[in-house]
């Protein structure tokens, strides 16, 4: 499942993906998403993904807001890492 935005252009290896019969959906949903997305991460058993390594940068203080939030609109940061999600910790 692909979800969120991301960069306007995907590159994808279909081939890769037929071979071991993956089923590819596109999602575009913000509304009410939130309070499922929370109660699934909170009822998080052994069996889900660690979600805390979905987090690729971290930021301290809401003044350094701006600061994630640019590092957030791009694909890597200034040492070549994949961006992927940042969190701004207070």
């Amino acid at each position: 499942m692909l979800v969120g935005m991301g960069n306007p252009i995907q590159t994808l290896a279909l081939s890769a993906a037929a071979l071991r019969e993956v089923d590819l959906v596109g999602v575009f949903r913000y509304a009410n998403t939130y309070p499922e997305s929370i109660a699934l991460v909170s009822q998080r058993s052994s069996e889900d993904p660690d979600f805390m390594s979905l987090v690729t940068h971290k930021v301290g203080g809401l003044e350094n807001a701006v600061k994630a939030f640019d590092i957030a609109g791009k694909t890597k940061d200034e040492q070549g890492k994949l961006v992927l999600k940042v969190v701004i910790e207070t």
